[in-house]
């Protein structure tokens, strides 16, 4: 709350007087009070955490929350040109609610004009924190009220509004927009990171056409320190081009802005600013304050010489040095564009860069300076002098001219900024935390001092008599036959004295208020003056008032309220009159009101005992008794010695005495078991006797359950005995030796549970009970605190939601716990309100803690078993632990993993298709049974499946089957049916299924699975029936080629685990350079060369313009404005679907020219995007009308390719820090695993691959040899060691030998094999040249096979090196494109005379197929059952490289990292694109994302990375990640991944791992030349020039912005085009 205090002001001298108004009270609730305008805006049920409307079950963080008010702004009646009409309106705006805002009249502010009861995210105006500033401008824009904000950032709620956004005050119908809303239309100010602009809001004002904020923030480009800055808009900037800021110096270190005011200084505007000191680098204020005074002319040049820099110097000064810069973290930076640029768009545009910061401070020496912190200012003009007015934080309010200064008032507590002077500049008023102290009346001790100040505000207070005080005061007239006991229901006339009234000379009538329990009572009211005492009577009109009980303050009081028996009433002090009224309704009543005699005074009823607790008690005493009835005495001595319990005294305690309803007494010692009632005897009267009887017995403890625990406390003992309920339970206490022991659980006569505290150490204690003072023993046995158990492992680590799986935890001790249980904390997520965000829906989510839990089996002193507990679907799991007692150990300290919960599985049934017909099952195959997510949390080991009276025993359960291996003869029904059942177990559950014999076969007919609860597990039922059908044969055959493929690796196991140890080796020498150089990344340069421009030499990105200099300049001119005509948006979008019209624009000329305008608006990121969502959303409507799944499918249109290269951009850094190195080490893995098989220079195929296409099939003699290789170091020569095969042609060997020597080194920086040749060497003399092809080359008819090291018999350890190739020596030449290397295929391998060249195997070894035929035959021969020996090379494979596989793919598809921010801005974007296109079906919006992001980004990559690095593909490593990329487009789509006999080797090899790919992706769900990309892009506007020229001509908003024009200028520049300028 904030107190309001106005001061009158006297500025022509240093005399100051001042009035206060201020609240009147009354005391005894009688207020004197003039009628205000008022509402109350708080406090209201509400939490920062939740969303609005506040549900209590929903959010159980709620409170009952005060409201600040952070905005109150006047809105003014105006019409469509800006003039004022009508009534002006409130603009409210506070904490509560996440800052919403509501508009009241002024006339009356309780008046709600407008209030949202359930208002969504945009609607969120005020800063949720009442520590978080808020400030506000209203400006009016051809007749729309709008309101700009500006905002600090809060840690609680949402948490993505900018810090400045603009707000419309009225709803509007055509678009329908909400009041206070901040639409897509509207303004605001965006940034890179919420927390990290945190900005300090300090003022916000209107000067000529411009609004400007005052804030204070951390410089984030510069020293990081704390800075105040302003910044500027042009009032009519709905799109925030012509954003600007500037930091602001005050000489001496003030650099947080506290207060301002615009003003008149020295005839001439300025901000007058209140600054602080900073405490170091934080935000918080010292003592230490100034005035600094800044020109506003001064100001708004600073603005725009920042503008200036940015727009034409690329923000630049005349020193080189850095002056303006992009501020916020946004995609954009300074260009230089014309120089006119900020005359003919002052206020910016699209095509300008923004926001722009200033680095150059605009500075200013203070005014004045203090030592205590400035709060406020505000200023005054009198006489042509300015004179600020300055509040601190001591509360004092300071009057400053430039000669002279004094203090004006005190208010005890800090001022607020807000300072405000009225219309006629004479008063100020003031806000503070506390209520003003405009007089020290309170410091005069008496009434002699308190009139000698002589204080208008200070009197002696009459009623008191005691304390000077404000006179404004009315008390009761000191008459000693007036009492200010008023009863109620009787006319009774209120008499108050009052002084001090002179000021109040109105006409007005008076009226007293008197306040009975929150209700007002008005009262007439007269007024008589005494001239001589210069007193005034006042006297309130008689009234009845009623129902006020005695005992409240209040001096209005009802007799029968609380007094409900004679001896209550008796007990009520005489002032009030009450008697005890007898008759035949008695009761307590005013004396007056008796109509029948009351009888004597001492006379009441005998004593009434309704209840006595407890009601027994041990035989020594000690125990409280407590006694409830009517007319048990008015005092405690009337029922002193009065009481008996079972015939033995009970003494009352004093402190537990209520009048004549309650006794509390302390039960005395008995000398034998006995029992009787309870009697209460009050003076002379009769006694009272209780209806129930009281009991001393003598409780016994036989012995306790369990006898050991940990010495941490928290074990459950039961202690046994008899008649344990003796008294009540809070008087029973238990301990162990002299740990108390607490009590958990009701107590029966024969029972008694209570939970043991900790011990400092092991030992054994006797067990006791204390009831009241009697103290009880165990006999005979005695609780061991034993060391607390220890957990070292738990595992597995993971369940489905309904729980039942056995978790083995292995430790010691554990045994000392009787009930150790697993215990999971689960939030659960209750959907309760649905809110708009972003134009989707998004769920707010209400938190629930729950804790479920299950006990443990304990097997031994070593181990014990725990079930998991159930969860439901919409719960999310916050931690796992054992409780063991009082020692808890979570799951994570020692699995060293979190425990994670999936959901349920689920299988299908065999015969879903045509349930009614049998299936039948031919022995000797296996049962396959289709399922989901079998293997996130199960193993085969815990599967277990019976047929009939027999196991069917599973051989391999994945992720979707489940395979079972039948007995060879139907086995025995163990029911009444005639037919077998199947019944698979999952942990502890059977399933049940039904099987019918024929011909020798069995058929299923029913098959169950029911997911377990606590005691059983997991199953569902699956209807099924086996009959036999020659089309599912292929299936059967599907799921023995699952088998087979799953026995087979498991038989290459082995292979594949030594080959891993040898890749693992290899790697390891790789890994330590990795971050280093080890990882050949291509420069940001040439990597968007490569993804831009594939495959093309001589890209645009790496030319320079080829021009005369004649014509140079003037084309670069014409260029500069086709930049500018590009960054139009209408232009461009025109441009590009003008060139899609046309018919010969060919699909390659679509990705050029979409490459082409990345290159050239490549710095305006933010503006590329903007446009390529505009075609995303054409191209969204023509997808929608025809097949929306098919969008983004290919790259057809300049769009899709203008998408590729958009994510290339964004995810650059992605790559770089986070897919870059598994992906590098797959390369290098594939290579490694390559290279040391056989690969054949000329087809291409490789023993050792992962395409069956690409398989070296034939047996191939090789062995390995180690050659020593001769490497020059500088003037040394060191032996390097290279592995190599003896079947690698020369060039081979070269290859390898480089890949040694320049290991992580760049391709492009190394030597090419084609310019080197390999010498051997052997002795002193022996130098022999060796090549692929020379006269010892092997020539058979027209064949001849390339040469080998086994052809020059190359020894292992034989010495060679590489020289540099003489012209005269002519080999084979290979063409390599950048970063790749084709082998001589088919064809191509022609030698001199017509021979052909082979090396491994000769290509045409198959027989002559037509080529009409060959696709067929190549079905048929996939179709043949596929050879085991060459599916173990693909099996060894893929085994060997499968970690480095999984890791590039988690690496992509991780969701424990949050995706990159690109990826989430354009999925969002897509949601949008289905919502607004009302395309509900999930898989077409999967279908888009896919198809955007995987498969148009991922996968290109996956098989270029010469794209990311720089090396060389060979093509034999080329096919190994062909099948690894289309793997990973298999784990995209949403289809069932099917394969059978038909499919393909590559699909078959990774069947069971891509349903495991598919949950990752379910889950997841720099300087270039632009003038060369310009000129190319030219190229395309000649081409289609006069269709471009008509399109623009007959656009109406083409023709406004003259485009048609400005392109003829532009072609006028370039080419000299001839115009029709």
């Amino acid at each position: 709350m904030y107190w309001l205090t106005r001061h009158r002001l006297r500025l022509n001298g240093l005399k100051s007087t001042f009035n206060v108004d201020y609240p009147l009270s009354l005391r005894f609730s009688l207020v004197l009070r003039l009628v205000l305008s008022s509402s109350q805006t708080g406090p209201k049920l509400d939490s920062p955490e939740c969303l609005p409307p506040i549900v209590p079950k929903d959010c159980p963080t709620a409170r009952v929350t005060p409201n600040t008010n952070k905005i109150l702004l006047l809105e003014e009646g105006v019409d469509a040109v800006g003039s004022e009409v009508g009534a002006r309106s409130l603009i409210v705006c506070g904490t509560l609610f996440q800052g919403i805002c509501d508009k009241r009249s002024l006339g009356n502010v309780s008046e709600v004009l407008y209030q949202t009861s359930n208002p969504v995210d945009t609607q969120y105006v005020a800063a949720n924190d009442p520590r978080v500033s808020t400030v506000g401008v209203i400006l009016n824009q051809k007749g729309v009220g709008l309101m700009l904000v500006g905002r600090g950032y809060t840690s609680k709620g949402p948490s993505d509004i900018p810090p400045i956004t603009t707000r419309r005050l009225s709803p509007s119908s055509s678009p329908s927009r909400q009041a206070f809303s901040q639409d897509e239309e509207l303004g605001k100010l965006v940034v890179g990171s919420y927390s990290e602009y945190n900005n300090n809001f300090i003022s916000a004002f209107n000067h000529s056409d411009h609004v400007y904020f005052l804030f204070s923030r951390r410089d984030m480009w510069h020293r990081k320190e704390y800075r105040t800055y302003v910044s500027r808009l042009c009032a009519g900037d709905r799109s925030f081009y012509s954003y600007v800021e500037v930091p602001l110096e005050c000489s001496g270190g003030y650099n947080l802005a506290q207060g301002a005011s615009p003003a008149e200084h020295q005839g001439r505007p300025a901000l007058f600013v209140a600054m602080a000191a900073g405490q170091a680098s934080t935000p918080t204020a010292t003592g230490r304050s100034a005035l600094c005074v800044y020109g506003m002319s001064e100001l708004d040049a600073s603005l725009q010489r920042a503008q200036e820099l940015c727009y034409t110097e690329g923000g630049k000064g005349r020193t080189g040095h850095e002056e303006a810069y992009i501020e916020y973290e946004v995609s954009s930076k300074c260009l230089r564009l014309p120089k006119d640029s900020l005359k003919e768009y002052p206020c910016g545009g699209e095509h300008t860069p923004s926001p722009i910061a200033s680095a150059v401070p605009l500075s200013a020496t203070p005014s004045l300076t203090r030592e205590t912190q400035l709060t406020a200012v505000t200023t005054a003009t009198e006489a042509g002098h300015t004179i600020a007015l300055l509040g601190d934080k001591k509360g004092w309010l300071h009057k400053v001219g430039y000669t002279h200064g004094s203090k004006v008032g005190y208010t005890h507590s800090p001022v607020n900024a807000d300072l405000l002077l009225d219309q006629s500049g004479q008063n100020v008023y003031v806000l503070t935390d506390g209520k003003v102290a405009v007089s020290q009346c309170e410091q005069q001790p008496d009434c002699q001092s308190c009139l000698s100040v002589r204080d208008p505000y200070c009197g002696w207070c009459v009623l008191e008599g005691r304390y000077c005080t404000l006179t404004l005061f009315l008390g009761f007239i000191k008459d000693p036959h007036y009492s200010p006991l008023v009863p109620m229901g009787f006319l009774s006339p209120l008499t108050l004295l009052g002084r001090n009234l002179d000021m109040f000379q109105g006409e007005e009538q008076y009226v007293c208020v008197v306040v009975v329990e929150g209700e007002e009572l008005k009262l007439n009211a007269t007024l008589e003056k005494d001239p001589e005492t210069m007193t005034y009577t006042f006297t309130c009109s008689a009234h009845k008032v009623f129902t006020n009980p005695i005992d409240t303050p209040s001096p209005l009081y009802d007799c029968s309220v609380g007094q409900s028996d004679c001896s209550q009433c008796r007990a009520v002090p005489s002032d009030y009159g009450c008697v005890w009224c007898g008759g035949e309704s008695p009761g307590c009543a005013y004396h007056l009101s008796c109509t029948s005699s009351p009888g004597p005074e001492d006379a009441c009823p005998p004593p009434h005992i309704i209840q006595i607790q407890p009601v027994s008690g041990p035989l020594e005493g000690g125990v409280l008794v407590t006694i409830h009835g009517s007319n048990l005495g008015m005092h405690y001595q009337d029922i002193q010695g009065g009481v008996t319990v079972a015939g033995v005294s009970c003494l009352p305690q004093p402190r537990g005495y209520l009048i004549s309803t309650r006794i509390v007494c302390e039960l005395q010692p008995s000398k034998q078991e006995t029992e009787g009632p309870v009697i209460v005897t009050v003076g002379d009267s009769e006694p009272g006797q209780s209806l129930q009887t009281f009991t001393y017995q003598d409780p016994q403890l036989t012995g306790i359950v369990p006898d050991k625990g940990p010495v941490s406390g928290g074990t459950s003992l039961t202690i046994q005995g008899t008649r344990l309920l003796t008294g009540q339970r809070k008087d029973l206490t238990a301990y162990v030796g002299q740990q108390p022991c607490y009590i958990v659980e009701e107590v029966n006569g024969t029972h008694l549970v209570c939970r043991t505290s900790p011990s400092n150490q092991t030992a054994e204690l006797t067990v006791r009970v204390l009831f009241g003072k009697a103290e009880r023993s165990v006999p005979g046995q005695v609780f061991h605190y034993m060391e607390d158990p220890v957990i070292t492992a738990a595992s597995p680590a993971e369940s489905f939601y309904e729980g039942g799986r056995s978790i083995k935890v292995s430790g010691r001790n554990l045994d000392v716990v009787q009930q150790p249980m697993i215990s999971v904390r689960l939030e659960h997520m209750a959907e309760n309100i649905l809110v708009m965000r972003r134009r989707r829906y998004a769920r707010l989510l209400a938190k629930n803690h729950l804790l479920k839990q299950e006990r443990c089996r304990v097997v031994s002193y070593f181990e014990m078993t725990c079930v998991t507990p159930s969860v439901t679907h919409d719960s999310k799991v916050l931690g796992v632990w054992f409780e063991l007692d009082n020692v808890k150990v979570s799951f994570e300290s020692v699995a060293g993993k979190t425990f994670s919960y999936y959901p349920n599985p689920e299988l299908l049934a065999l015969n879903r298709d045509d349930p009614d017909t049998p299936y039948r099952f031919k022995p000797g195959g296996v049962i396959a049974v289709e399922g989901k997510d079998l293997t996130r949390a199960m193993t085969r080991d815990e599967v277990v499946a019976r047929l009939g009276d027999q196991e069917c025993e599973v051989k391999t359960l994945d992720s979707t089957h489940l395979y079972c291996e039948p007995p060879e003869k139907q086995p025995d029904s163990l029911g009444s049916n005639q037919l077998p059942s199947l019944r698979v177990c999952t942990h502890t559950h059977t399933h049940t299924l039904t099987h019918s014999h024929t011909h020798g076969q069995y058929c299923t007919l029913f098959f169950e699975l029911v997911y377990p609860d606590r005691t059983t597990s997991l199953c569902e039922v699956l209807c099924v029936s086996v009959c036999r059908r020659k089309s599912k044969q292929a299936l059967r055959d599907y799921k023995k080629v699952l088998v087979q493929l799953e026995t087979l690796e498991i038989n290459v196991g082995d292979q594949c685990r030594k080959e891993f140890t040898d890749l693992m080796t290899e790697m390891m020498d790789l890994s330590s350079d990795v971050g280093g150089p080890g990882i050949p990344l291509l420069d940001y340069k040439t990597y968007a060369e490569r993804v831009f421009f594939p495959g093309q030499r001589g890209a645009p990105l790496s030319q320079n313009l080829d021009l005369p200099e004649s014509r140079r300049r003037t084309v670069e001119q014409g260029l500069g404005q086709l930049n500018n005509l590009l960054n139009n948006r209408l232009f461009l979008i025109r441009f590009i679907h003008t060139l899609e019209a046309q018919q010969n624009f060919s699909q390659r000329d679509r990705g050029y020219v979409a490459s082409l305008l990345t290159m050239a608006l490549h710095d305006k990121l933010e503006y590329f995007t903007d446009v390529m969502k505009t075609l995303l959303g054409d191209l969204v409507q023509q997808y929608v009308a025809k097949n929306p799944k098919l969008m983004l499918r290919r790259t057809e249109t300049v769009v899709e390719k203008m998408l590729t290269n958009w994510m290339s951009i964004c995810l650059y850094s992605f790559l770089k820090e986070v897919a870059g190195e598994p992906l590098y080490m797959l390369y290098r893995a594939i290579k490694y695993q390559v290279d040391k098989g056989p690969v054949d220079a000329v087809t291409g195929k490789a023993k050792r691959t992962l395409n069956d296409s690409h398989l070296l099939r034939e047996d191939i003699d090789y062995c390995s040899i180690t050659l020593t290789v001769m490497v020059k170091s500088g003037v040394e020569v060191q032996p390097c060691p290279v592995k190599v095969l003896d079947t690698d042609t020369i060039t081979q060997v070269k290859d390898k030998i480089l890949d040694q020597i320049y290991k992580g080194a760049p391709f492009s920086q190394r030597p090419a094999a084609d310019s080197l040749d390999l010498e051997w060497r052997s002795g002193q003399a022996g130098h022999l040249t060796l090549s692929d092809d020379d006269v010892t080359a092997i020539v058979q008819g027209r064949w001849k096979k390339l040469n080998t090291l086994q052809h020059y018999k190359v020894p292992d350890g034989a010495t060679v090196a590489l020289i540099p190739r003489s012209a005269a020596v002519v080999g084979i030449h290979q063409v390599y494109q950048t970063g790749e290397k084709t082998p001589m295929l088919e064809g191509e391998g022609e030698g001199e005379e017509g021979l052909r060249l082979w090396h491994l195997v000769k290509s045409n070894e198959e027989p002559e197929i037509p080529k009409h035929r060959k696709s067929s035959m190549r079905e048929r021969e996939r179709a043949k059952a596929i050879p085991e020996i060459y599916l173990t090379r693909l099996l060894s494979m893929k085994g060997t490289l499968q970690k480095f596989v999984d890791d590039v793919f988690v690496a992509i598809l991780n969701t424990k990292r949050p995706p990159p921010i690109a990826v989430r801005f354009f999925f969002d974007f897509l949601d949008d694109m289905a919502e607004k296109h009302g395309i509900d079906d999930p898989e077409t919006v999967h279908i888009w994302k896919t198809n955007s992001l995987p498969l148009r980004f991922w996968v290109n990559i996956l098989k270029n990375p010469q794209f990311v690095f720089d090396v060389q593909v060979t093509d034999s490593v080329d096919a190994v990640l062909s099948v690894i990329a289309q793997t990973f487009i298999d784990s995209c789509t949403t289809s069932e991944h099917k394969v059978g006999r038909d499919s393909p080797v590559n699909k078959l090899l990774y069947a069971r791992e891509i349903p495991r790919y598919k949950q990752l992706v379910e889950s997841f769900g720099s300087d270039m030349n632009s003038l060369v990309a310009l000129l190319e892009l030219y190229k395309y506007i000649n081409k289609y020039y006069d269709q471009i020229i008509t399109s623009l001509e007959e656009d109406a908003a083409g023709q406004k912005m003259q485009l048609a024009y400005r392109l003829q200028q532009v072609a006028a520049l370039v080419e000299n085009k001839v115009t029709d300028l």
